[in-house]
This record gives C-alpha cells, structure tokens and sequence, in this order.
C-alpha cells in the first residue's frame, strides 16, 4: 500500500482533478457570477422582475367620474381583460388609478384619454439564478453549495501546486495571491 502510494504522481493527479473540477465547476461559477452581478445592482434596477407598460389610446367615452364602481368597469371593458380588482383611488382630478390582484394597475387618464396598463413580470433566468445565489430554494440546496464551496477551495488550494519552477506562485507570482487577500482585506476594515 505504501509503495503504491508513493509511485503516484502527485502533480499530475493534482492536475487532473484541478481540470475536471474545474469543468465542473463553470456552470456553477457563471451562474454565481451572474446572478451576484445582478443582486449587486438591486439598487438600480430589479433583477427578478420588470414593468411591461402599454398605453392604450381610448376612444371618446363617457366616462362616469362620479361612481367609481362603474368607472372601474369601464376601464376593464377598455383592456379587453377579466381582472379581479384590489383598490382605486383618484391620483388628481383627472387621473384614476385601479390596482389589479395580479400585480398590476391602470391608470386612466382624462385628459389625455389613455389608460396606461403597467403588468410585473418575472424575468425567468435571472429569477432561477438569485433563487440559487440567495439560497430560496430547497434546503437540499444547502449541501449542494456547501460541495460547490469545498470545490472552490480545492481549486483555489491545488492551483498553487499546478506549476513549478521559476513561474510557480511561491516566487514573484505570489504577490497575486497577496493581492488576493488584500483586496478584500481592505474592504472588510474600511
């Protein structure tokens, strides 16, 4: 047993498993590495959801500004639409706004004669990638990344063994590893 453990090349089985975890690991990695791009920027815009806005041009109706009950009908009759209705309110004067149950409202505005429909809908990658990123999803998730971090980190470990001689990281190439514990060094403490 010890013998055969000492015929093994150490470099070459680091460098086999180095490429076929590394191969494993790129779906991982992209879909990681987009999803904390677009959960980065949350602030400027929502990665999970946009707002799909139409304006409908209606024709000259009577509309009755007095019940807002039959206003909200004919509103719905104007989109051609079977909605279930959560609240309205008047934003002016002029401008009326019905909420609808499934995420999305109606603006009518008088003067102008145009019902703005604003609808919130999902963006399906993105949606599935945060869900992953931000762990949403089945606790069997949990030990699924939990492997993909132990992955990670034989990779980042392995890779200091990949190269020997002048070009290997224990000389000048070992101020890129310092680097990569400064950096974020730098913002943990500031």
């Amino acid at each position: 047993m010890i013998n055969r453990l000492k015929s093994i090349n150490w470099y070459r089985l680091n460098r086999s498993l180095h490429r076929d975890f590394g191969y494993f690991c790129i779906g991982f990695v992209l879909i990681y590495a987009i999803s904390g791009i677009a959960v980065n920027h949350r602030d400027d815009w929502n990665p999970n959801f946009y707002v799909a806005r139409d304006t409908i041009a209606t024709p000259q109706v009577n509309w009755d500004t007095v019940n807002d009950n039959v206003l909200i009908q004919q509103v719905l009759e104007q989109v051609d639409g079977q909605f279930e209705v959560k609240a309205s309110y008047w934003q002016s004067p002029s401008q009326f706004k019905v909420f609808l149950e499934n995420d999305g409202n109606l603006s009518l505005n008088l003067s102008q004669n145009t019902i703005v429909f604003e609808r919130i809908k999902a963006r399906p990658v993105f949606q599935a990638f945060n869900r992953l990123h931000l762990n949403e999803t089945h606790k069997s998730w949990i030990i699924v990344s939990d492997i993909f971090a132990g992955l990670l980190i034989f990779l980042a470990l392995s890779a200091l063994f990949m190269v020997k001689g002048k070009y290997s990281p224990w000389r000048k190439k070992s101020l890129w590893i310092i680097a990569g514990f400064v950096i974020p060094g730098v913002y943990i403490f500031i």
